[in-house]
């Protein structure tokens, strides 16, 4: 073997501990950023030549640069960021809804008991204008109140559409940025070149979809990456991207899926993450809600209604309906929350008595006997149906916290699992900086040694 294929030996030396320290520097640089895999240098033996009947090696090549990294723990972080993504998105709605529905001081609760406390009071005067003038406020304030309800209801539901629509142009942003991260990594590595970088960038998108709209994935054996929805649908097939779109049919934001020449209308149970939950307590949870006041704004109105009709008013006519609604749907109470009034127009209108005898307050006190009546279903008050509305609501809110801290803690720990397979470690780096600097300083006496035994043969 001559002297100048030791220098081939030495130089690669020389290369390889080089390239170490650069890998090590890479990793120590990217300490902190989020989404980055430990770099690793892989090193081969270059092939060994024949000499003089033996088999003598020629050094060293870098054969890669690995990235760790572990499909366990990726799909891992897929599916709880979709789980956190979900909760955290019903949290911060569930806040509202909880601040509409309760039964603190002022709420829908205080308002029936003040409107039948004004009945008990008329009771005690039936022909007294003022007590008749409170009636009628009480009344009209407890129709206001279920208007109100269902007001912000609607709002919520408009602030959830308004959200939709930002987050479906981000989600589509960042699934066309995986479709030409698929692109570059295929592009880069069909051609030796090492895509870690890319890669890392295409998985931290992958965790912030899934996070989004909670997709499943797989790999394709050419590296690039496909990703579904939870009900199936394509978003990514290599590269290839389906559009999502927002669009109002009949007074409702409607979320598209365009694939090629097909278009298909998606609801919650399409979706994970963030948008399965917006759209369940969109198309869900908050309509079950007014049709559960629909209900009560329904028996109150009907119950006070009948009792009202068969008094007599303060001109000797018979009563009228004391409230006013309007059913919009199949069922009789469906609307009536939003389109509850009181029908009464004069203090003379309000039928306290069953006759036209001075001072008979009967159906004054046939109306404040509905207070304490099971008038829901038969088997519950006014107050205990809103009370069990809003126990509901606090219910499902408690339920939510207390989903939203596993799911941040499931995924802290499966954050921390990656790290400990996939992180840097700066004790490892400073261990084969060292390595790599003792090789490069060795590989450099060899290369001396080589030298001075080559000079001493130029000068024989």
């Amino acid at each position: 073997m001559s002297l100048t294929a030791s220098l081939y030996i030495g130089s690669s030396g020389l290369a390889i501990n080089q390239k170490g320290i650069e890998v090590t520097g890479n990793n120590v640089s990217n300490l902190n950023t989020a989404g980055y895999s430990k770099q690793t240098l892989e090193v081969g033996t270059s092939p060994t030549l024949e000499y003089g009947g033996q088999m003598i090696g020629s050094g060293s090549t870098v054969s890669g640069i690995s990235r760790e990294t572990s499909v366990f723990v990726s799909r891992q972080l897929t599916a709880k960021n979709a789980e956190y993504g979900e909760e955290s998105a019903r949290s911060l709605i569930l806040a509202e809804i909880e601040q509409i529905i309760d039964v603190e001081d002022g709420s829908l609760s205080t308002h029936i008991d003040e409107f039948f406390d004004a009945w008990q009071e008329l009771s005690t005067d039936p022909s007294a204008t003022l007590e008749r003038q409170q009636v009628m406020q009480t009344g009209e304030n407890l129709a206001e109140d279920f208007q109100s309800l269902v007001s912000d209801l609607a709002s919520v539901s408009d602030s959830i559409d308004t959200d939709l629509e930002g987050k479906i142009t981000s989600l589509n942003q960042q699934l066309q940025q995986i479709a030409d991260l698929n692109v570059q990594i295929v592009s880069a590595e069909s051609t030796g070149i090492s895509a870690n970088a890319l890669r890392d960038e295409r998985d931290l998108l992958l965790q912030e979809v899934s996070q989004l709209a909670g997709v499943s994935y797989y790999e394709e054996s050419n590296g690039m990456l496909s990703l579904q929805l939870a009900g199936g649908q394509p978003l990514v097939t290599a590269d290839t991207v389906s559009t999502l779109s927002t669009q109002w049919n009949a007074g409702t934001l409607e979320v598209t899926l365009n694939s090629g020449a097909s278009t298909l209308t998606l609801d919650g149970d399409d979706f994970g993450g963030e948008l399965g939950g917006m759209l369940e307590l969109r198309d869900e949870y908050i309509p079950q809600l007014v049709e559960q006041l629909d209900i009560l704004a329904y028996n109150l109105a009907t119950a006070v209604n009948s009792v009202h009709s068969a008094g007599v008013d303060g001109d000797g006519n018979s009563g009228g309906d004391f409230f006013s609604f309007s059913s919009s749907g199949s069922e009789p109470w469906d609307g009536a929350a939003s389109t509850l009034t009181m029908a009464l127009t004069d203090t003379a209108q309000v039928a306290a008595g069953l006759s036209d005898e001075v001072g008979d307050n009967e159906n004054a006190l046939n109306l404040v006997a509905l207070q304490n009546s099971a008038l829901v279903d038969g088997t519950s008050t006014l107050n205990a149906y809103f009370a069990t509305i809003a126990a509901d609501v606090g219910l499902t809110v408690s339920q939510n916290s207390t989903a939203l801290e596993s799911a941040d803690d499931t995924l802290t720990q499966l954050q921390n699992m990656r790290d400990a397979v996939c992180g840097v470690s700066t004790d490892e780096e400073m261990l084969l900086l060292v390595q790599y600097q003792s090789g490069y300083e060795a590989a450099a006496k060899y290369l001396t040694a080589v030298d001075e035994m080559l000079d001493t043969l130029m000068s024989m």
